[in-house]
């Protein structure tokens, strides 16, 4: 295994675990998140029912041994690199996954004086899920089988071209999921609209003579179910006019590497 970190002013490091030189001993938090279980007691039965569920912050904790005649140099060196309360990029590398996460830096643990010196980081990242490193993408026209390598259900990014002027809007969908999402309004020959529908960063946007503005207001008040791509399956995307085209983009979600 070999972790790449990156902070926010593009210094990094590689250490690979139990490799002499870089002193990687232990890394946890790999796992699939833990998630909260949310249900409701009934008063006609036992037990409960379920509400809802999410899954909590993941915690990755790199365990360092100092090596060598010099221990404060790789104190330092991990200092450097991993600084409290800042962001931090972890590119995590096995036998068959290359996955990328961001963090923020919780603490750094260290005893100085110890005669064998252990150093920890933990990292507390918001969205628990991994990342590929590569983009994937498909063509949709008017129909397109999506099939994902996913752990988890996740969004896209969906950029619907116009061919020829289009009145009242269209809509894009999901006949797997059942979702639908309907854009209204009046769209000209050349026009880009662009679905961002990935957690944290939903948008709907026009781009028009190379200038992009926020369209949000013409989202369909009834119908704007944020697709989603499900793992694994066949996810059949379609557009709801023939002089559409477009493409889905999107990053393979791991749950644990």
């Amino acid at each position: 295994m070999q972790v790449k970190a990156t902070n926010q002013y593009g210094n990094w490091a590689t250490y690979k675990l139990n490799n002499y030189a870089s002193a990687l001993i232990s890394v946890t938090g790999l796992n699939p998140p833990t998630a909260d279980i949310s249900t409701s007691p009934i008063a006609t039965k036992d037990g409960s029912v379920f509400t809802n569920a999410r899954a909590q912050n993941r915690n990755i904790v790199l365990t360092f041994a100092t090596t060598g005649i010099n221990p404060e140099s790789l104190r330092t060196s991990i200092y450097y690199i991993f600084k409290v309360k800042e962001p931090i990029s972890l590119e995590i590398k096995t036998g068959s996954r290359t996955a990328n996460i961001d963090g923020y830096v919780e603490s750094i643990s260290a005893d100085p004086f110890a005669k064998k010196q252990r150093i920890q980081v933990s990292v507390i990242c918001p969205d628990p899920y991994f990342l590929s490193a590569e983009q994937n993408h498909v063509l949709i026209y008017p129909q397109s089988n999506i099939v994902t390598l996913s752990d988890t259900t996740h969004g896209a990014i969906f950029e619907i071209n116009c061919s020829a002027a289009i009145t009242g809007g269209f809509t894009i969908g999901n006949t797997l999921t059942g979702e639908q999402f309907t854009v209204d309004g009046d769209y000209e020959s050349g026009d880009k609209i662009t679905l961002d529908t990935r957690l944290g960063l939903k948008a709907l946007t026009l781009t028009r003579n190379g200038e992009t503005t926020n369209i949000l207001q013409n989202m369909n008040a009834d119908e704007h179910d944020w697709l989603q791509l499900v793992p694994l399956d066949n996810n059949y995307i379609t557009l709801s006019a023939a002089t559409l085209s477009g493409l889905v983009r999107w990053q393979t979600h791991y749950e644990g590497v």
